[in-house]
């Protein structure tokens, strides 16, 4: 019996080691199973620190709730998005910096951001000349797209309304609806303040309005104090704060206090949800991308998703970075492969008429937003129509 039983043991243990039927394969579902595919790592250029702080948090939620829903959408061919967020520290080099890190660390499929135009001045040509897609999510100053001051910039595209489309639609609604005769233009050192103090003042001429004063400020000041009671020596109809949110606050406060009832005009650093708690954010006029009370099915649900996800309600930084995952996530799938930066330039620029949160969205031919202006207001720490 002993020498039956090992008869039969060896028997199986040959019939096992030839290839046989006796011994038990691994389970034929697990062992088709595909590899997952590695994660398309895009980067997201924000200001977490430095003078456009004020923006970040709805930069980055934005952002990665975009990524998160597409994520739970099956992704991109099966592909997860992995966002890789990095502080551009509102500064020049801190932005070129990032950039380099995305493209030879990372290896990322393609770049949004920075923050401020400044910053992208000198960001955007280091993912040009490397051939990365970037998307600008903020980035409203002149030379951003189509003709920039450094060169070709066929590899970056804007999903932020440019201010030379918004602030001539803001000054035409104040000029209408305040009955503007003069005023008086208050304005920052940096690129976006300078760019805009040049837009404003093109955009009053053709209106008839005569800008009585200009006055300057650096990064360093703090009491804004001296620059209104120059602004008010001139009797202006309204002030315009050609600035960025945390100056554009003290602003705000000191013409409240020394020019009640008057007027605040202001360009995209205006749009900020940080000023909505602002005592006298009901001074403000702005041109904006994006308005919450749009009635369009993928605005209101992008407001409930993200109010959901995060609590607050987002403003123009969240749906525009919002956007601009959602422009991508929709070019990648259309590419055929994240990996060929070609094809991602190819795609981008056959978006069309994509339904975001901020309306219809395409390309134009120079790679900027095409969409409408809104000029709002603040009524009850909320961005209202301007009317």
């Amino acid at each position: 019996m002993r020498r039956l039983v090992a008869v039969g043991i060896g028997g199986v243990l040959l019939l096992a080691s030839c290839g046989g039927t006796a011994a038990p394969s691994a389970n034929p579902a697990t062992a088709t199973v595909a590899a997952p595919k590695p994660d398309i790592k895009i980067g997201l250029a924000t200001a977490k620190s430095g003078a456009a702080n004020f923006y970040n948090p709805q930069q980055s939620n934005g952002a990665l709730l975009a990524v998160e829903q597409i994520n739970a959408a099956g992704g991109i061919a099966g592909a997860k998005l992995q966002l890789i967020v990095e502080d551009d520290g509102s500064v020049r080099d801190q932005g070129i910096t990032a950039f380099k890190k995305f493209i030879e660390q990372d290896k990322v499929a393609a770049i949004l951001g920075p923050t401020l135009s400044a910053v992208a001045a000198g960001a955007h040509p280091v993912a040009q000349a490397a051939g990365i897609p970037v998307i600008a999510i903020s980035n409203t100053g002149l030379g951003i797209v189509g003709k920039c001051d450094y060169g070709p910039c066929d590899w970056i595209f804007r999903a932020s309304l440019g201010e030379q489309s918004a602030v001539p639609e803001t000054v035409k609604a104040a000029t209408q609806k305040l009955g503007l005769k003069k005023v008086v233009i208050i304005y920052g050192d940096g690129k976006f303040e300078l760019d805009d103090l040049t837009i404003f003042k093109d955009a009053f001429k053709a209106n008839g309005v005569t800008v009585t004063k200009e006055i300057a400020y650096t990064a360093k000041d703090v009491d804004f104090a001296p620059f209104v009671t120059q602004a008010k020596g001139e009797n202006p109809d309204a002030i315009v704060a050609s600035s960025l949110a945390g100056p554009a606050g003290k602003i705000l406060d000191e013409v409240a206090k020394q020019m009640p009832g008057k007027r605040v005009i202001g360009g995209n650093g205006l749009n900020s949800a940080a000023l909505l708690s602002n005592a006298n954010a009901g001074l403000m006029v702005v041109g904006t991308a994006w308005s919450k009370a749009s009635t369009d099915k993928t605005n209101t649900d992008f407001v409930a998703a993200y109010k959901t996800r995060f609590g607050v309600d987002p403003d123009q930084f969240a749906a525009q970075s919002y956007t601009a995952m959602t422009v991508l996530a929709d070019a990648l799938k259309r590419s055929g492969s994240a990996t060929d930066h070609a094809a991602v330039k190819k795609a981008l620029e056959g978006v069309s008429s994509l339904a975001t949160p901020l309306g219809a969205f395409s390309f134009t031919a120079d790679h900027d937003v095409k969409q409408p202006t809104f000029v709002m207001t603040v009524k009850d720490g909320q961005f209202t129509p301007f009317q």
